[in-house]
């Protein structure tokens, strides 16, 4: 006990000679697991704040690794022990990786974002994503207009207001210029946040940012965490690290203007892009189309069945939906006259297309964000962890069900009417009979991080072949009557993005450096056909690649649309449609192309 008392003696000696109206700890980046070395450090450092005179305790995010339940639960147990009143946000560690479909955070710590008084400053916080999938974080529309109704409400008389969130403004905040925006108007002292493993402060977008330091250093040599202190009018950051005085310690970097923002791009004569439907909500699925209808779900709980033929008014193109309370991250199938759907609230929903009336409903053992494919008559999905099904798609009668314990779905499987392939969150890749569900094998690279499980990619099956893409950043080819490895390799820096040609001869994988690179399946090696700079740059949103009538189809985080020559891999045009990622396409009968994207925008791609 003599080690954790000292610093705090210290503590309170160095804040006790600061006269000031509101003093907040922040702890960022805590990153616990059970048993992990940063429980301890944790509990060091809940002792220390304990001991301390400040007036609140904001945790900006990435309180876990891998946003597990159990993960969040010891998190809440330590924060407990807290004397002081705490809040919590979420990092991109709890709403992209996460067993509960990122439910669990607001259930344990009653909301994903605050907004409150303390000593006549007005503290507001909220989540900044990513969701269910790796990308950049991305401000919710709902989250903004909560922003724009609390500051109209409560501060427009000037009141001092400090906003907290897990990303700084800009770089891999894709809607950073529009908050700052939406703060400008108002007496903002700073916006304080983590992520980067970095302390600095920097004025962004007009915006003074305190970015906090992470309980462990990058470089594991130190530990600790932040305060911010109001008085006369100032904001000032010090650092705390464990067991030692506090100290005023920010490297203060140069200011960054906003962005100049450029929408389009140079299209051949014969090729039209254009954004049909734009949302009042944030999209994480991708889109079924049937006809001229596409459906999708909404980050506000809706499926949407939008109208796709040509009007001459967009604005007043005709939707229909039906409101299910907990957000979409599961992408809707169309199947006989059925569309499918996996619900957060541990369910997958059979629903009348005409009506969006449910039709059947089918209990899961979690909540459900992966998504099926309907082949051979049937649909084929995960129960959201678990088992795996395969259902009569108008009935939503099991025609075989398999329970073998696999980790939690995201990707849809694959299937080539033999076997159905599919991975999870368990570093696994499995094979079941398509026809009797029986297992016949199941692939691991041999590690045990989690986060590098094969559990957001489509497999593909080609020429005897299963070949997939993982976080690892391997590319992989199994036999696909045995599960043994043909070739692995890392030569290229692939991650989840990941595609198939329609005749089976090709793979398609977008990498981490904006390439498109294509290789040939059914070869005993890797065999590379081609290579294309997309000029995407740094790249990781996880967007399946689509081959639709001999074009190669790939999108980026930063909403730009690049098409390839499937023939000879030579750039044909990029268009930048929005400013955040595009989740995926889908191709129509008709020979349009449709994206969707998170910022809520349906975007069509058609031939003159």
């Amino acid at each position: 006990m003599k080690f954790l008392l000292q610093p705090a003696v210290l503590l309170y000696t160095a804040f006790s000679l600061i006269g000031a109206e509101l003093k907040v700890a922040i702890l960022s980046d805590i990153h616990v697991s059970p048993g992990n070395p940063n429980e301890q450090r944790l509990q060091q450092a809940i002792a220390e704040i304990n001991e301390s005179d400040v007036d609140q305790v904001i945790v900006t995010g990435d309180l876990s690794n891998r946003g597990a339940t159990a993960e969040l639960t010891r998190v809440k147990e330590l924060l407990d022990q807290l004397n002081k009143p705490y809040r919590a946000l979420p990092g991109n560690h709890e709403t992209n990786w996460s067993d509960s479909g990122a439910l669990a955070f607001a259930e344990l710590f009653r909301s994903e974002r605050f907004a409150f008084e303390r000593n006549g400053v007005l503290l507001i916080g909220f989540s900044t994503g990513p969701y269910l999938k790796m990308g950049d974080g991305h401000v919710r529309a709902e989250d903004i207009a909560f922003l724009k109704d609390t500051l109209a409400e409560r501060a427009a008389d000037q009141k001092p207001v400090i906003v907290f969130c897990h990303y700084p403004l800009a770089d891999e905040l894709s809607n950073g210029v529009e908050v700052a925006e939406v703060l400008a108007p108002y007496h903002v002292l700073g916006l304080v946040c983590g992520h980067t493993h970095v302390q600095f402060r920097r004025n962004i977008y007009g915006i003074d940012n305190i970015v906090c330091r992470p309980l462990t250093s990058n470089d594991g040599k130190t530990f600790g965490y932040n305060f911010i202190v109001y008085d006369n009018g100032k904001l000032e950051a010090w650092e705390k690290r464990l067991g030692d005085p506090v100290e005023k310690d920010f490297n203060v970097r140069p200011p960054l203007k906003k962005p100049e923002i450029v929408f389009g791009g140079n299209l051949p004569v014969d090729v039209r892009v254009e954004t049909i439907w734009e949302e009042s909500a944030s999209i994480y699925t991708g889109a079924a189309v049937h006809g001229t209808e596409l459906f999708y779900g909404t980050s506000n709980g809706m499926l949407v069945r939008l109208l796709t033929t040509k009007l001459q008014n967009p604005a007043v193109r005709p939707v229909r939906t039906l409101e299910l309370g907990t957000p979409f991250y599961s992408t809707p199938v169309y199947a006989d006259d059925t569309v499918i759907i996996g619900s957060l609230q541990r369910k997958i929903l059979g629903i009348d297309p005409g009506t969006l009336k449910i039709r059947w409903e089918l209990p899961a053992n979690a909540p459900v964000t992966n998504t099926g494919i309907f082949a051979d008559g049937s649909v084929f999905m995960g129960l959201g962890s678990g088992s795996f099904a395969r259902l009569e798609p108008h009935s939503g009668k099991i025609v075989w069900q398999t329970d073998g314990g696999y980790g939690t779905f995201q990707g849809a499987p694959a299937t080539d009417g033999k076997i159905v392939v599919f991975g999870a969150w368990d570093t696994r890749l499995y094979a079941l009979d398509a026809v009797n569900g029986k297992q016949l094998w199941k692939w691991s690279s041999g590690s045990t991080q989690v986060l590098f499980s094969p559990g957001n990619v489509v497999p593909a099956i080609a020429a005897g072949q299963v070949l997939f893409v993982a976080p690892d950043r391997y590319m992989t080819a199994l036999d696909a009557a045995t599960g043994k490895q043909v070739w692995r390799t890392n030569r290229f820096k692939v991650r989840e993005s990941f595609g198939r040609s329609a005749d089976g001869k090709t793979v398609y994988a977008k990498t981490m450096d904006g390439l498109l690179i294509a290789v040939e399946t059914g070869k005993p090696e890797f065999t590379l056909r081609w290579q294309c700079d997309l000029k995407f740059g740094y790249e990781h949103a996880p967007c399946p690649v689509l081959e639709a009538n001999g074009v190669v189809y790939a999108g980026s985080r930063s909403g730009v649309i690049a098409a390839v020559d499937a023939a000879t891999g030579a750039l044909l045009w990029t268009y930048k449609v929005g400013t955040t990622s595009v989740n995926s396409f889908t191709a129509a009968p008709s020979g349009d192309v449709y994206a969707t994207l998170l910022e809520g925008k349906i975007v069509r791609i058609s031939r003159q």
